[in-house]
This record gives C-alpha cells, sequence and structure tokens, in this order.
C-alpha cells in the first residue's frame, strides 16, 4: 500500500482523466497480484527447501542415534545431538551447517527439536513462549517439569473361587478375569491398581451309577414297550421310560404307551457377508432350537413340531418274578444279580474343592473337574503432590538427593512428569 501511496503523489490526477486514473489501477492491481503470487511461490519454494533439509538432518541424526543407542529412556529427558558429531555433517548452500538436534522422551514417543544455524534463510528462528498445547509436525522445544507422590502399597482380601463359566476367556492385563466385575475384591476409589493376582484351583463333582438288583435268577427279556415273542408277562415294578426323540415335523402314531410332546419349530439362518442374503441352517430344515449364537430365527416360517417318550418294561413267562431291590450303586445284601439294563445316574453333585474319587467307590462313581479362580488385588494410594509447583529435575534431584534413575526405581514415590512447549 505504501508503494500505491508513491505512486499516486507522482501522479497530477487533476490532469488526468477518469478513464486513465482506472486504467492505472487496474495495472498496479495487477503488479499488486503478480507481487504476492511471486511472493508465495518463493515463499514455497524455501519452505519445501527448508523441509528436505530438515528432513535429511533428521535422517542422519536418527541413524546416529540409533548406532549409538543413545535414545532417552526416561520420561522427560533428553538427549543433544552435536551436528558437528556427524560424520560429514551437513552441507547447504556451499556453507557447513551447525547446530543441534534434541531428542526428548515424551510419554510413548519421542520429539526432535532442530535448532540449527548457518543455514540461511533456514536458520532456525526464536522460540516463542511456552504453552501447554502439543502440535504436531511443528519445531517445537520441549520442556519437562517434575513433581512426585509418595506410594503406600496394599493387597485386597482374596475372592471366593469361581467357576470356569463365570471367568472371561480373554485376558485383561495377561489375566483371565471374571466376566463381572462385582466378583472382584473392593478396593478404594483413589486406588491405582498395579496388579490382579489370579489364583487357580481344581474342583470336583461326582455322579454314581445306580442299578437295580434281583435275588432270583429268572430270565426277562430286553426292555420293551410291548410283548416280545416267548414272553407272556410284563413285570410293571421294571417300568421306566425311554430318552426323548429327536423333534420332527411328522406325526407320530399313538399308542397308550407312547408320550406324545410339540412345540413349535422355526427354520433359522445367519446373514452372508454382504449383509442381506440369508443361509439357512440344514438348507432350511425346521428346529425349536437354535443351532448356534450366529444363528437368526425366521419368524415367518414356523411349523409344528413333534417328539414323544415311551414307557417299557421287562418281560417274563411263568408265574415267579424276580425279586428286585430298589436302585442301588452297591449289591445289597441278599441281591446277588445286578441287571446291567436298570442303569440310571444320580444327578451331579456340586464341586467341590476335594475329590469323593477313591478305591472302594471308582466301580460306580465317575468324576468331572472344572477349574475354578479367586483374584486378590495388588493397588498403590498415592499423597497429594509433593511440591506446589512443578520443579525442573535438576531441582527435583537436588531436593531429594537421589537421581533421576534411581527415583524411578524406588516403589515408595511416583514420579510425575508434565510438559510445556516452545513453537520456533
Amino acid at each position: 500500500m505504501e508503494k500505491v501511496k508513491e505512486i499516486f503523489s507522482k501522479i497530477k490526477i487533476n490532469n488526468l482523466s477518469k478513464k486513465n486514473i482506472i486504467g492505472i489501477l487496474v495495472i498496479i492491481f495487477a503488479v499488486l497480484v503478480i507481487f504476492f503470487i511471486v511472493s508465495s511461490v518463493i515463499k514455497g519454494n524455501k519452505n519445501r527447501t527448508c523441509n528436505n533439509l530438515r528432513e535429511e538432518i533428521l535422517a542422519k541424526t536418527d541413524a546416529y542415534v540409533e548406532e549409538n543407542k543413545l535414545w532417552p529412556t526416561l520420561n522427560g529427558t533428553n538427549q543433544v545431538i552435536n551436528l558437528a558429531d556427524l560424520e560429514d555433517g551437513i552441507v547447504f548452500k556451499d556453507y557447513m551447517i551447525s547446530g543441534t538436534v534434541t531428542y526428548t522422551k515424551y510419554n510413548d514417543e519421542f520429539i526432535k527439536t532442530l535448532d540449527i544455524e548457518n543455514a540461511d534463510y533456514c536458520t532456525t528462528k526464536d522460540f516463542k513462549n511456552e504453552t501447554d498445547k502439543y502440535e504436531e509436525n511443528k519445531n517445537v522445544k520441549v520442556n519437562a517439569y517434575f513433581n512426585y507422590y509418595e506410594v503406600d502399597s496394599y493387597n485386597s482380601k482374596w475372592t471366593n473361587f469361581y467357576p470356569s463359566e463365570d471367568i472371561s476367556t480373554e485376558e485383561t492385563n495377561g489375566v483371565l478375569l471374571p466376566l463381572d466385575e462385582r466378583y472382584l475384591p473392593q478396593v478404594p476409589k483413589n486406588a491405582v491398581i498395579t496388579e490382579y493376582v489370579r489364583e487357580t484351583k481344581t474342583y470336583y463333582s461326582h455322579r454314581d451309577k445306580r442299578w437295580r438288583w434281583y435275588k432270583n435268577n429268572i430270565k426277562y427279556s430286553d426292555f420293551s414297550s410291548t410283548k416280545p415273542d416267548g414272553y407272556s408277562k410284563k413285570d410293571e415294578s421294571t417300568k421306566t421310560t425311554t430318552e426323548q426323540t429327536e423333534w420332527s415335523l411328522n406325526y407320530p402314531e399313538e399308542y397308550d404307551y407312547r408320550h406324545i410332546k410339540s412345540t413349535i419349530g422355526y427354520r433359522w439362518y445367519y446373514l452372508a457377508e454382504d449383509g442381506e442374503t440369508k443361509i439357512y441352517w440344514n438348507n432350511g430344515e425346521y428346529s425349536p432350537d437354535s443351532p448356534g449364537t450366529e444363528y437368526k430365527k425366521d419368524t415367518t416360517l414356523s411349523a409344528p413340531m413333534y417328539a414323544y417318550t415311551e414307557d417299557v418294561w421287562r418281560w417274563y413267562n411263568g408265574n415267579t418274578k424276580r425279586i428286585y431291590s430298589s436302585y442301588s450303586s452297591s449289591k445289597p445284601s441278599g441281591y446277588n444279580y445286578k441287571d446291567e439294563e436298570t442303569l440310571t445316574y444320580t444327578n451331579w453333585s456340586g464341586f467341590r474343592d476335594e475329590s469323593e474319587l477313591n478305591n472302594s467307590n471308582k466301580s460306580y462313581r465317575e468324576e468331572r473337574t472344572d477349574t475354578y479362580s479367586r483374584y486378590l488385588i495388588k493397588y498403590d494410594i498415592y499423597s497429594y503432590p509433593m511440591f506446589d509447583n512443578p520443579v525442573t529435575l535438576e531441582e527435583l534431584e537436588n531436593k531429594l538427593g537421589k537421581s533421576y534413575e534411581e527415583l524411578s526405581n524406588d516403589k515408595s514415590i511416583k514420579i510425575e512428569v508434565s510438559f510445556k512447549f516452545q513453537y520456533e
């Protein structure tokens, strides 16, 4: 704008026509536009040149740091690399660049700060005032400040033991935890959990086989609902019921010894990868129960389904029946014969932490096991910050009389690192 004023000051507007003035303004505007375009192009070229230079510097310093294992390991610490230490150095516009690259450990990453000189227009500018905000992809100087807390460590009480069905199959922090977090021990709200401890133990459950035993060895038929060939009488005391048949769309024939049940069956499907095509279980077979968790019920297609059980008996001839005992796992006194076909099972017992299978009962007892888990939580309680305001690393080490590394390994304190940033 100063140039525009200077031009106008040299023009005797009174001697020019209105048309000439407009023409001059157009020319001036065009000159300014060209000036700004050229300036922007030049600035853009300079920025690209400087960015390429900085990438070259960082590539060499990264290799140097890696080769010499100089990466800072403690949060908030840094490693300063002098460009003069690099093999062959860095040359820009025929001049050897001087300066440093500072590697600062910022939590789980490294921030690299360039401070270079003798690099013409790429020379680093002054860093501005501190700010709390971190912006990536900018040349930024990192300032770390430190505070600490006193730490007391505690253990919770152990929980009860829980069965495997209540335990997740996916690890959390390297431990299989309960599906319901309420099963974990209670700890204070301000607790900092350092470890979940899981202890496992084998629990046992059992069931017993039972049979009916008989005294007199009378020949009996197999179990049957109807009179088998060669047998004339049924022994009512041997009555039992068969297992239920599979569900079927076919309605079974009716008999007085048959007990028919009915329910509603559906076709089940899951969606293909396209999210639209339905893939039916067993090519559209009906079932009252879901074939798997991935299947959905097609409620538009239903049908009645049937299943049944049957009463069955042992059959005999003559006037003498067997004299049966009640169901027993071991031979009752006076009953010398076991009727193998009367085999039945007791219900499974509850799980206990000791096995009840031994030599005296192994002939009729079956056992199953489950892995039960219980939990303890290790946790820390922090004091309030020990400094009113965070301090530098040097001040921290002086106040506590220990190096940062020693403090980091001291389980009785917790170091807190905060950061501030200065942008170029």
